[in-house]
């Protein structure tokens, strides 16, 4: 069903927004009650992308999100995206490394009455292993 692409657009841009400002509160306008993450986290619903949030900002500073691509098809928005950030604080066991770092995603999000109401989420984690130092060996 089409939406309405400024609501919707709104709504995406808070998503990635409460990421880089660390303003959660943005979240609450943005994201539908039962918003579902996809891979799921933690903590279901708006609450587990907050933590999910506070988390990632505990481990990574100055952190800058760029839409490098937004599509709308019916009620999915669909964005290719780039962060950007300094690893200032522990990330999975991995101590504070100050090193800067560049990662891509690749989002898909469903939109309902000027809220997401599910996201699927793809980020380069493999990539942002390397660039903390992580050593892998296939």
């Amino acid at each position: 069903m089409p939406i309405d692409n400024t609501a919707a657009i709104a709504a995406v841009r808070g998503f990635y927004d409460a990421l880089a400002t660390g303003d959660l509160s943005v979240l609450d306008t943005s994201l539908a009650a039962d918003w579902e993450g996809i891979p799921a986290l933690r903590v279901a619903g708006p609450d587990g992308w907050k933590a999910s949030i506070t988390n990632l900002r505990s481990a990574f500073s100055d952190i800058t999100v760029t839409i490098d691509k937004m599509i709308i098809d019916g009620d999915t928005v669909a964005v290719r995206g780039t962060t950007r950030a300094t690893h200032t604080g522990e990330l999975l066991g991995v101590p504070a490394t100050g090193r800067e770092i560049t990662f891509r995603s690749s989002d898909m999000h469903r939109v309902e009455n000027g809220r997401v109401v599910q996201s699927w989420h793809l980020e380069d984690y493999f990539g942002i292993a390397q660039q903390l130092g992580l050593k892998f060996s296939l």
